[in-house]
């Protein structure tokens, strides 16, 4: 995954997030809540907890280099694919349990804590080679990168999810027109 300047992450994680709110701004509470509406048979609450929970540990992972410790990710990436799925299965099922208003409480305190978290590195610090306990070696702006992103996009973490999220709004304006025909 290419290293991304901090000012490049930053817009990246800024425009995903606004795409995405603007999108969520649409849904009332319980289109928000209703069920396998988003791929992987999420609601758009789930989603919108799903993102927050990466950029938690993304937060996380800047606060674990900062006292020289492994970060909670290391674990999850540890462990591949599974570990992945499994770290988002724990999360959505802790999301579910919220009312719209805790995840959007919850999603905006991510957003923002990882922004500040981001802006707060140092040039030098985000350059700076890391291990991971894999012995395998990357820099600070290479692990949040993987962490706030997808596969071929550092920091695009959320416009993997955009296509899904889109396709259900798009869904609710061709009912909505057909409920007033």
């Amino acid at each position: 995954m290419p290293i991304l300047a901090q000012g490049e992450a930053l817009e990246t994680l800024s425009e995903g997030q606004s795409r995405l709110d603007a999108l969520f701004a649409v849904l009332s509470d319980e289109e928000m809540q209703r069920a396998a509406t988003i791929g992987g048979g999420w609601a758009a609450k789930d989603l919108m907890g799903h993102i927050a929970f990466w950029e938690e540990l993304a937060v996380e992972a800047v606060s674990a280099w900062r006292d020289d410790r492994p970060p909670e990710v290391a674990s999850i990436f540890a462990k591949g694919r599974e570990g992945v799925d499994e770290a988002n299965a724990r999360d959505q099922s802790h999301t579910s349990g919220q009312s719209v208003a805790e995840v959007r409480r919850r999603a905006d305190a991510a957003h923002l804590a990882v922004l500040k978290a981001i802006a707060e590195i140092a040039e030098d610090e985000w350059c700076a080679e890391i291990s991971a306990s894999t012995g395998a070696r990357s820099t600070l702006a290479e692990l949040l990168g993987t962490v706030l992103g997808e596969a071929k996009r550092p920091f695009g973490h959320a416009f993997a999810h955009l296509p899904d999220l889109e396709a259900y709004v798009e869904s609710l304006r061709g009912d909505r027109r057909s409920d007033r025909g």
